[in-house]
């Protein structure tokens, strides 16, 4: 018998201030495991690992990758956390990311000199506040 710690889905939403919910759609998309205990709820319980595992998602999500991105890194890292391909690809994953945060940063960036560029306009002409 394992002495293994293990988490009810009610104490890892709580943990993460996330819903059960949302536990049970990643689930349900592949990036985490449950185990079910014989009894008549039949409650899902998650290992030690499990929680490290929903803590990368968290993250992921946090950093604004996808669900497939961020199941295709975990996985790759619990593969093998020192490999060299699997750090290459997470890598790749990051430098992409990187790039399109710099893209929406100079978007943001025009529309922000498009907008002061108006209203400064608005503030010069009064015949364009009627």
């Amino acid at each position: 018998m394992s002495s293994e710690r293990l988490y009810s889905i009610s104490e890892l939403a709580s943990m993460f201030d996330i819903s059960p919910r949302t536990i049970r759609y990643y689930e349900e998309a592949g990036l985490l495991a449950s185990e079910t205990r014989e009894s008549p709820t039949q409650h899902r319980y998650y290992t030690n690992a499990e929680r490290r595992r929903l803590k990368l998602i968290l993250r992921g999500k946090r950093l604004g990758f996808s669900l497939q991105e961020i199941k295709e890194m975990v996985d790759l890292y619990e593969l093998n956390p020192t490999g060299e391909a699997e750090r290459r690809r997470i890598l790749e994953y990051a430098d992409q990311k990187l790039q399109e945060i710099e893209e929406q940063i100079a978007e943001l960036e025009m529309l922000r000199a498009d907008i002061l560029a108006n209203r400064e306009r608005f503030l010069q002409d009064p015949a364009k506040k009627e």
